[in-house]
């Protein structure tokens, strides 16, 4: 029933939103390898084999990428960067050029290259921005408050729980919430260009992210009481 639920599920995101996917799927491959790499006693084996994991998923990831823009003229992977400039130009000069909300990263030269040297800018603004001086109209200081409270939630996890941040970064729940928050992040954030549209493209991202930061701020109780029941057994 479990898989059933999960092709039909991939089907409706594959038809409405196939963007997500370019993110879902590799997070998921990852976290279903790590979880395997996670369940075996041996130490001295589990860091033997961290290589070959992480080769095997990102390959299958890469895979999965090219398979799900295949056929697409948009999301074709030797089209997404195009794409994402196209998108975002049109967003910040066209569309929603009268919003006055919009925000720019740098130039989009429609390569990867370029796409990723704006991959710190784009994870930012999706996460933390826009920032309260940044402000022009109520929607936005909703938007700058919600951005606000993450990146208090995200210092105090990072300064203040930071041996947890050490401890569990590799546990594949936080690690697959994490990967896929925070590629999602860098794909919204440098197509956009519109806090008002960010504030929408975002949504998906926003679960998981606050989810990886409280499973990392309770990580301490949650192993021990883990530990706790696996000796009582």
């Amino acid at each position: 029933m479990g898989l059933i639920l999960l092709v039909v599920s991939l089907y409706v995101v594959f038809s409405v939103k196939k963007y997500i996917l370019f993110c879902f799927i590799p997070s998921a491959l990852l976290w279903v390898f790590s979880g395997g790499l996670a369940k075996l006693r041996s130490v001295f084996l589990r860091i033997l084999l961290v290589p070959f994991v992480l080769a095997i998923a990102a390959l299958s990831g890469s895979y999965a990428v090219v398979k799900i823009g295949e056929g697409d003229k948009k999301y074709a992977i030797d089209k997404l960067a195009e794409t994402a400039k196209v998108t975002a130009y049109d967003i910040r000069y066209q569309t929603g050029r009268e919003a006055g909300s919009g925000y720019e990263l740098g130039e989009l030269d429609g390569t990867f290259l370029g796409l990723l040297s704006l991959l710190p800018q784009a994870i930012n603004v999706s996460l933390f921005r826009p920032y309260l001086w940044e402000v022009h109209n109520p929607l936005m200081l909703l938007s700058a408050l919600e951005s606000l409270v993450l990146l208090l939630l995200t210092f105090h996890v990072i300064f203040w729980k930071w041996k947890n941040v050490i401890k569990s970064i590799l546990k594949p729940d936080i690690l697959f919430c994490l990967v896929f928050s925070i590629s999602f992040a860098f794909a919204v954030g440098v197509s956009t260009y519109n806090f008002g549209t960010l504030t929408r493209y975002k949504i998906p991202l926003l679960p998981f992210y606050l989810l990886a930061l409280l499973l990392i701020e309770n990580y301490e109780k949650s192993d021990k009481k883990f530990n706790e029941f696996d000796t009582t057994e």
